[in-house]
């Protein structure tokens, strides 16, 4: 059985690399978040995740961690948030650097 650290770690990298294929395959989309799926990005977004694993709070599941993660790690994803809510999406707060 996988740890809650282990399942978020998974999902977390599932996301990242459908992401990364999604917006590659769109030529306006893959430049336009370069960063997001570059190779400097995805490391990035990786040591974030690695950080963030080990601090997912107990109430929360893998799932809700890593959906609240790559939503505002994402860039892509966090446009669609904020357009959807009509206002900038703060980092949450169970992962931010104080």
């Amino acid at each position: 059985m996988m740890t809650k650290q282990e399942q978020f770690l998974w999902i977390v990298q599932t996301t990242i690399l459908a992401n990364g294929i999604n917006l590659a395959s769109v030529p306006e989309l893959a430049e336009r978040y370069r960063a997001v799926i570059s190779a400097s990005g995805t490391l990035i977004s990786a040591d974030e995740a690695v950080r963030a694993s080990t601090l997912i709070p107990e109430e929360k599941s893998a799932f809700e961690a890593a959906h609240e993660f790559c939503t505002y790690v994402l860039t892509n994803l966090r446009d669609i948030e904020d357009k959807a809510r009509e206002k900038k999406m703060e980092v949450p707060a169970w992962f931010a650097r104080s």
